[in-house]
């Protein structure tokens, strides 16, 4: 520490030199500087929004799990489509390769099964052990699109039960009868179905039901006289069958009625009849023409 003479030749001891922020701020127990403070507020923020290992690890079996129920899912569904008869959540698993995973899993899955909506639940019909969880309880089946149309009598029948006369989508019906063409072919030849068939392939694509008694066979020269008759283009069908005497199928009579009333009613003519409000000078109007002399 250096040192001045004082005024009566004593020396003097000078005060130690005052501490620099920077050193203030390092300090143990000084206050933090304004840039400590920044970095402090950005370590608390990246602190609280970086999820714990554990969480990441919770977050990320979540969403696996997620995604292996709905592929093991689908899998479930054709399954079940192609065995075509109930089968038991034992059966599933085992055709899954589930049957190890752990119980809380196999519990979710049964949920997800049961809310399919195109997966059927077949409650157990005969007393179960209680050693047995409930929801390994009964067994699972297919649901069509048009569910009991697997042969040709229980085909004829829903054709019969119908109660219009829309079509059936062929599309539809081999959701739960894949392998339905030879059926439709033999009905079809013995007329007790109608079939529009695609022109490209010939598959058949909708499907009315027929009257085998109404069918009549064509002889085959009148079919293709038949075939060689030149329509003319639907925008002119209804002049030439006009111009020949015969009425449209088209043409609605109810249309013709009404544009023909519409054409008969004729417009009222306006009467309102005019307040007069300047009687004052009727006299004044009135025609003296008579009394004009010659």
């Amino acid at each position: 520490m250096s040192s001045k003479l004082g005024v009566n030749g004593t020396k003097r001891a000078l005060a130690p030199p005052s501490p620099s922020p920077s050193n203030a701020s390092n300090a143990s127990h000084g206050t933090p500087s304004k840039r400590q403070k920044r970095a402090d507020a950005a370590n608390r923020i990246r602190d609280h929004a970086t999820p714990t290992p554990a969480a990441a690890a919770a977050a990320s079996q979540s969403t696996n799990f997620g995604g292996e129920m709905m592929t093991q899912l689908t899998y479930a569904v054709e399954f079940l489509k192609a065995k075509g008869e109930p089968k038991t959540f034992a059966d599933i698993l085992n055709h899954l390769t589930m049957q190890h995973h752990s119980e809380e899993m196999q519990s979710k899955f049964v949920k997800y099964l049961r809310r399919h909506h195109q997966i059927n639940f077949l409650p157990e019909t005969e007393p179960v052990p209680k050693s047995v969880p409930a929801w390994r309880h009964g067994k699972y089946e297919f649901r069509a699109k048009i569910p009991g149309v697997v042969d040709k009598t229980s085909l004829l029948q829903y054709l019969q039960n119908k109660t219009d006369a829309s079509k059936l989508d062929v599309k539809d019906l081999k959701d739960g009868w894949p392998d339905c063409d030879q059926a439709i072919r033999e009905l079809e030849s013995i007329h007790k179905i109608l079939v529009v068939r695609t022109k490209k392939d010939g598959h058949a694509k909708y499907i009315w039901r027929d009257q085998q008694e109404l069918f009549n066979k064509v002889d085959p020269e009148f079919q293709v006289q038949w075939q060689r008759v030149k329509l003319p283009a639907p925008d002119d069908m209804n002049k030439k069958l006009i111009s020949v005497g015969i009425k449209p199928a088209s043409e609605d009579p109810q249309l013709k009625v009404k544009e023909t009333t519409k054409g008969k009613q004729k417009r009222k003519p306006n009467r309102t009849t005019k307040k007069v409000t300047n009687t004052h000078m009727q006299h004044l109007l009135k025609d003296y023409s008579h009394l004009k002399r010659g």
